[in-house]
């Protein structure tokens, strides 16, 4: 962090300055000219609002910490800079944004393909990782491509630890926590692929129910190796779309289109298929007789409730009737 700032320094980005709670280094804003474009905010546009607080020793407003010198009852390390040929020691703590520029330098390079986060920190957050980056490196960009993230919610409340609705993925796959039972992965999948990345997500049971029943529509099984359909890709490709890629997919599940498994394999959503044991073969078994016998009680409420929590399982029941007695029977199929 000390080395990228200094470099800073020395193209001209970055200067030393004497704050009311000791020496900082600042990144000069006014030193990039196309500083605001991800946010799409102008800086003279800021200069004239009321939202930032005026600092003396800023050369402009909206310049921001790169270095800030500790007290002594805070924790800092040594950093030893260079202006104008003089030696600037400053005992500190790195500013918000420079830490992300560097590891991503140091993992990822000068340039690389996606930078992702929440539509909270496009500004001032990415960016100042995208002037601080750029201005270090001399290069025109920091990512190829900036994707923000819309907000989650947990059944309506925004999801935090002090509110008890902080949920783990482990938690959901291999435990009852959430709406007591286990979800499988393709549910949890399929549950936030049906709302753009863009938009916010209200994560509810509820949700997951739909999607379940969903994928207890679609066929398990099929070439998952083979083409993926053109309207799924096209989808994808259109600012990952994933709410247009679900939706095509359930034209291909519904139509019997041969690119289904390959598609649906794409977006982790293929259902599964499980292998059929006695002890489920005898509770399914059970459950239809139990359905045939509220069918010729004429108790369709109870004879639809049967089919439907069996649909939602994966379990799809087909009636139809005996060739030689004419009496009506009741097969069913795991589909996932």
């Amino acid at each position: 962090m000390v080395k990228m700032i200094q470099t800073l320094i020395e193209r001209g980005h970055a200067y030393v300055a004497e704050g009311k709670e000791g020496r900082e280094v600042l990144f000069a804003v006014g030193s990039m000219p196309n500083y605001g474009k991800l946010s799409n905010r102008k800086l003279e546009d800021q200069q004239a609002g009321a939202r930032i607080a005026v600092e003396e020793h800023k050369k402009n407003p909206a310049d921001f910490v790169l270095w800030k010198e500790s007290a002594a009852d805070e924790p800092g390390w040594e950093g030893a800079f260079s202006e104008d040929g003089e030696a600037v020691a400053i005992h500190g703590r790195p500013g918000w944004h420079i830490e992300c520029s560097v590891m991503s330098e140091a993992h990822l390079g000068e340039t690389f393909d996606i930078h992702g986060g929440g539509l909270d920190l496009i500004f001032p957050h990415h960016e100042n990782e995208i002037a601080q980056s750029t201005c270090a490196h001399g290069n025109s960009r920091m990512a190829n491509v900036w994707m923000h993230n819309g907000f989650l919610q947990v059944e309506g409340q925004k999801m935090s630890k002090s509110l008890g609705n902080f949920y783990t993925i482990a938690q959901l796959l291999e435990t009852d926590t959430f709406a007591g039972r286990k979800w499988p992965g393709e549910v949890l999948r399929l549950a936030m692929l049906m709302t753009h990345y863009r938009e916010p997500i209200d994560f509810s049971a509820k949700r997951l129910e739909e999607a379940e029943r969903m994928l207890a529509k679609w066929p398990g099984g099929g070439d998952a190796s083979g083409d993926v359909h053109p309207s799924v890709l096209a989808a994808l490709v259109d600012d990952l779309n994933t709410v247009a890629a679900i939706q095509a997919l359930h034209q291909l599940a519904t139509s019997g289109a041969p690119e289904f498994a390959a598609s649906a394999a794409l977006l982790g959503v293929l259902p599964k298929q499980v292998e059929v044991n006695d002890d489920l073969a005898k509770a399914v078994g059970a459950l239809v007789d139990m359905r045939l016998e509220m069918i010729k009680a004429k108790n369709w409420g109870e004879a639809d409730k049967i089919r439907d929590d069996l649909a939602a399982k994966g379990i799809q029941l087909k009636d139809g009737k005996d060739p030689d007695t004419g009496e009506r029977v009741t097969t069913w199929e795991l589909k996932r």
